[in-house]
């Protein structure tokens, strides 16, 4: 009716105006009239057709509940691009306001509704442009209020939070008396801040948007997050009244059954009789046909209770449960497998911990929390399972050619007979199945010939209920796997020797061509075994070079998991047991020096200091040249506590030196000079002091510093290093200049070094780096502890200019190595008989000198 009356004053307006005269126009009457024609013909339009695609558009969400769910049903990128086609014909027709009726007080809000469609087709950018534009050029004030709200709106969807709290901090002082705003103000605030990780600061805005919030999604999703929110907060009581108000409203099942689950857990974590109803409760679910593709949900949160109350045998088969009924929900499944393989990992089952971190790697998704925690240590376990079966396998390969030739081709015809009767029965049983397809498919409508369900002596797989028992047996063990070859490795890096090519494990150590190349010996034994058993003797161990490749693979396996123990898992006692059953099996091996460093290691871990510094004594005696000798038995400092004092000042020192604040590098070590003059650390100082000269001065003024160094410390390990480098710095590089390392042309390798908490992690992402961005070459990675750093050196380059090339590339992602968990990394490449020569003498910074001189 207001519509009505509205348009006939302007009718009539209109004829009176022509009345007085035809040829004077009346701007009041046209402005009224444009005004008309924009809003109830065009832009009325426009949000017709934008109110429609975002209804649809909420259908369509998919949350994860996971994780906090957003307050606003957005939609995903992918759900943005649907969406463009229906934006751009709203965006038609908010132009046309624009064009036709550009003085109508709509253009604004046509301007504005321009910036909702970019908004909604995931154009942010412009988005943002659009809405700074209406905020900028027009004055009236609750438009450019929404505009700035959709600002803030743009800046969250981009991740920028930090710019939409920004926004938000002026648009709380807003005055607007438009109760809409307010309410989208409270919630977009209370979303930014549930993004930030800022609980409390949510959940008074988000209560505050509930109070006059009319819009239904928006009830059931703002009262879904609070409960999230409470239940974080260990709020029990507050959860489970606000996902009780979920239930109470229309919302779709999936929010009313992830609602009954949080109430569930709020009941349980709130203590007393809690755990009992909640399983009750849970169990009722269990019953509801609804519920049926939630299955694998359900168990996991019974679960979970189970194992909260140390019932470990009903937990684990509720997780068996959930795993099994678990369909297409990637997320739970990854949540289940992680559960069980942290349980397992818990109590030091790492063969069944490492089989479900493998099923866990297979599915996780890409965003999933943790992803590279949980991707090492599969890796790390993987890798202790790996050697593991090859200590069995070559032990096994090793016991059959130690038997008597007779005895072990009976073994072998044994072996094969069962193998044809396998497949024979395998054939008939294919051929039984089909004939009964057949009977059945022309006897529809009555009792098949055979029920393939009951028990009794048929084929394994046509009893249902034992496929199931095996099936449940499968997954206790190893987790859901993909049908596909070599199951049992998810990620092909777990392999290992399994599938990787014959040349490239040639290179992994300068003894292995030889004990790779051809075996004619081996050959010989074999050329009169028939094809159909050659496979069962083709990796029997029979001659001296087969063999001692067998025993090389147990010696390396053995190390590697004494190693795996200590520095990973923390197993101090595993770790002991590996590497003393290397050197009573191998008492010569060349792992000596390193699991003797490693049994000292142990042993000061369990705190035997006696056995630590016996297997030190040993390393001193046997391999004083090694750098584990260099490690265990350095002589240290004498500390007074004045030193101590000057030590922590001298570790700011270096960090300001690091961060390249040299100022503050120089007066600290004014500081020093003052308050602690003569201290055992003042050679260090001076040093530091002498690099900060030569950034910040030049080098001739380097040179003058560092004379100073040499003159002072004469004798002394600095004064050598000073010594050393003024010969760099004031001569060219030539092979008259002494120095220990050659200029050589030849194969190169590169080496990392650096400290680290986790050596492996550092070793899989130098792997994975390499695989990603030089994938057209064969690079191994090897590591090995160099005094009191880890180095790794990547093998090998055919030329100079290969491993220059990859030098530039890694010096300008040098902060990879960084994030990869390597502080003070330091890169160079060098020739192969230069990398001998280092590791022997360890002298590092000479070669670094050698390097930058030679090569830079």
């Amino acid at each position: 009716m207001k519509i009505t009356k509205y348009i006939a004053v302007i009718l009539l307006l209109s004829i009176v105006s022509n009345a007085h005269g035809q040829s004077k126009k009346d701007p009041w009457v046209k402005k009224n009239w444009n005004n008309m024609i924009a809003r109830f013909n065009i832009y009325f339009n426009a949000d017709q057709k934008m109110q429609s695609a975002l209804a649809d558009l909420a259908l369509k969400q998919k949350d994860d509940f996971s994780d906090f769910i957003s307050i606003y049903p957005y939609g995903s990128q992918e759900d943005a691009k649907a969406l463009r086609p229906a934006m751009e014909e709203v965006m038609k027709k908010a132009s046309k306001v624009i064009q036709n009726k550009p003085r109508s007080k709509w253009a604004d809000d046509a301007y504005f509704l321009i910036g909702k469609t970019q908004f909604f087709s995931g154009d942010y950018f412009s988005s943002i442009e659009t809405f700074q534009f209406v905020n900028t050029s027009y004055t009236d004030e609750y438009i450019k209020a929404l505009s700035q709200l959709w600002l803030m709106k743009s800046y969250i969807q981009q991740g920028k939070y930090d710019d939409a709290e920004a926004i938000y901090s002026v648009l709380k002082d807003n005055t607007s008396s438009n109760k809409d705003f307010k309410t989208n103000l409270y919630l977009s605030a209370g979303d930014l801040f549930v993004k930030q990780n800022k609980k409390s600061e949510a959940i008074n805005l988000l209560n505050a948007g509930l109070a006059r919030l009319k819009n239904k999604t928006l009830i059931y999703r703002t009262n879904f997050v609070l409960g999230q929110l409470y239940l974080e907060t260990k709020n029990y009581k507050k959860a489970s009244e606000s996902f009780l108000k979920v239930l109470r409203t229309n919302a779709p099942y999936e929010y009313v059954f992830q609602a009954n689950l949080g109430l569930a857990r709020s009941t349980a974590e709130a203590g007393g009789q809690g755990s009992q109803k909640t399983k009750k409760y849970l169990k009722r679910m269990l019953d509801d046909e609804k519920n049926i593709d939630y299955y694998d949900q359900i168990y996991y949160e019974l679960a979970k209770l189970e194992f909260g109350g140390n019932n470990t045998d009903q937990g684990l088969e509720y997780m068996l449960l959930s795993s099994s009924t678990s369909k297409n929900n990637n997320t739970q499944q990854t949540k289940t497998y992680l559960y069980l393989a942290d349980y397992f990992f818990s109590i030091r089952n790492y063969k069944k911990a490492q089989a479900y971190f493998d099923s866990t790697v297979s599915i996780i998704p890409e965003k999933y929390p943790n992803i590279e925690k949980i991707k090492t240590k599969h890796t790390v376990l993987s890798k202790l399972i790996e050697n593991i079966e090859t200590i069995s396998t070559q032990d096994s390969l090793i016991a059959l050619s130690k038997l008597d030739r007779a005895e072990l081709d009976k073994r072998v015809n044994q072996m094969l007979a069962e193998e044809q009767e396998l497949e024979r029965k395998a054939k008939e049983d294919a051929q039984l199945k089909a004939e009964l397809a057949k009977l059945n498919s022309r006897n529809t409508g009555g009792m098949p010939i055979q029920d393939l369900n009951q028990s009794g002596n048929i084929w394994y797989f046509y009893n249902m209920s034992a496929v199931g028992r095996g099936s449940s047996d499968f997954i206790r063990t190893w987790g859901n796997r993909n049908h596909s070859d070599f199951w049992r490795f998810i990620n092909k890096g777990s392999m290992g020797n399994e599938l990787k090519d014959k040349e490239e494990q040639k290179k992994d150590d300068e003894e292995q061509p030889n004990l790779l190349a051809e075996d004619e010996e081996q050959n010989e034994i074999l050329k009169d075994v028939s094809l159909d058993k050659k496979k069962f003797y083709a990796n029997i161990p029979f001659t001296a070079t087969s063999l001692l490749l067998a025993n090389k693979q147990i010696a390396e396996a053995y190390m590697s998991n004494g190693k795996i123990y200590f520095d990973e898992l923390k197993e101090y006692n595993e770790s002991k047991i590996n590497l003393k059953t290397l050197l009573k099996l191998y008492p010569s091996t060349i792992h000596e020096p390193e699991a003797l460093y490693y049994l000292s290691k142990n042993e000061s871990e369990l705190g035997d200091t006696i056995e630590a510094e016996r297997y030190a004594r040993i390393i001193a005696d046997r391999f004083p040249e090694t750098p584990y000798n260099n490690v265990l038995n350095a002589v240290a400092i004498e500390e007074d506590n004045a030193d101590a004092d000057a030590i922590r000042k001298y570790e700011e020192m270096y960090e300001s030196f690091k961060s390249e604040n040299f100022n503050a590098t120089v007066r600290i070590k004014k500081e020093i000079d003052t308050d602690y003059p003569g201290s055992s650390i003042q050679g260090k100082v001076d040093y530091l002091y002498a690099l900060t000269i030569g950034k910040t001065k030049g080098k001739q003024a380097y040179i003058e510093e560092l004379k100073v160094l040499q003159d002072a410390y004469a004798g002394n390990e600095i004064g050598d290093i000073a010594a050393y480098t003024i010969r760099l710095l004031t001569t060219e590089v030539s092979s008259t200049i002494p120095t220990i390392f050659s200029a050589e042309e030849g194969i190169f390798y590169y080496v990392i070094t650096g400290s680290t908490e986790n050596p492996s992690k550092v070793q899989v992402q130098l792997t994975e780096y390499n695989e990603r961005f030089f994938s057209g070459r064969k690079m191994i990675v090897n590591s090995m502890i160099f005094g009191e750093k880890q180095l790794y050196y990547i093998k090998q380059f055919e030329s100079q200019k290969l491993a220059l090339d990859y030098h530039q590339e890694m010096e300008r992602n040098i902060v990879f190595l960084r994030d990869a968990g390597l502080s003070g990394a330091k890169i160079y490449a060098l020739t192969e008989s230069n990398f001998k020569t280092l590791v022997k003498s360890t002298k590092e910074d000479e070669y670094i000198l050698f390097f930058n001189q030679k090569y830079k």
